[in-house]
């Protein structure tokens, strides 16, 4: 009888390609990091920026490596590191924009430094921590309470990917965000769709009554732009505003 003893499995074998992978982007300083303009709709003026992800392209799409950063369990060190470095390029971009950050809900909650961080961050210039949980918040009232630190040191809360089949409106109405963001999927071809037109006046409704303000993602053509401002838009952020550039092409 043969054994099976220290064999690996697939999914093993997967598991610890894909952590060393992360490992050695994170022992390189984390990943390289974008910038992709958000603008006023109503006159195109850039307000911030968000910071976003790149990863080498043979590991896949950004959320690919970050779902698998959280399968086998360096979560929380990719999203530091990813952090860390945007808030280190973005002191270079104009002190007066603000800053997007994305951030898991659960390294909020175990990685204590990082708050300090943030709230160092945002004493320079204002930060916005968009909260990126493609699921069930865990520990819901520990969340309120890591972002309501935040909010008293001045640090703004998005909300991302509204309307798509992850941010739902628990979230909305748990976390109370300053800034919603509607999905791309719901944006895009807008016009065409009276559904998708539909929830968009609804996010816009929601954010007026509650005092915040809506960013349309994903706008990628002059039709989505004008369906944007004519319905309302607040911010605007897409390939048709302007794409994702590394620090030095925007300063």
């Amino acid at each position: 009888m043969s054994s099976t003893r220290g064999a690996s499995t697939p999914l093993h074998s997967t598991l610890l390609r894909a952590r060393r992978r992360v490992e050695a982007v994170i022992a390189s300083g984390g990943p390289d990091v974008v910038f992709q303009p958000i603008v006023r709709a109503s006159d195109g003026s850039v307000e911030g920026y968000e910071a976003l992800s790149r990863f080498p392209a043979t590991g896949g799409d950004p959320a690919a490596w970050f779902t698998d950063a959280a399968h086998c369990g360096l979560g929380p060190e990719l999203d530091r590191s990813a952090a860390v470095r945007a808030l280190d390029e973005s002191a270079r971009l104009p002190c007066e924009s603000f800053v997007a950050v994305n951030l898991s809900a659960a390294t909020l909650l175990v990685d204590a430094p990082l708050i300090e961080l943030l709230l160092d961050a945002g004493r320079r210039r204002p930060l916005v921590v968009e909260i990126t949980e493609h699921a069930a918040l865990d520990d819901e009232d520990a969340v309120v309470a890591v972002l309501g630190e935040l909010r008293r040191g001045g640090v703004a809360v998005a909300v991302d990917d509204v309307g798509s089949a992850y941010a739902g409106m628990r979230h909305l109405v748990l976390l109370e965000p300053e800034i919603v963001k509607l999905d791309a999927f719901v944006v895009h071809e807008m016009r065409a769709n009276r559904a998708k037109l539909a929830l968009a006046e609804l996010v816009l409704e929601f954010a007026r009554k509650t005092d915040a303000r809506c960013v349309f993602e994903g706008v990628e053509t002059d039709d989505d732009l004008e369906t944007a401002i004519s319905v309302g838009a607040d911010l605007l952020q897409g390939y048709r505003i302007g794409r994702p550039a590394a620090v030095d092409l925007l300063v």
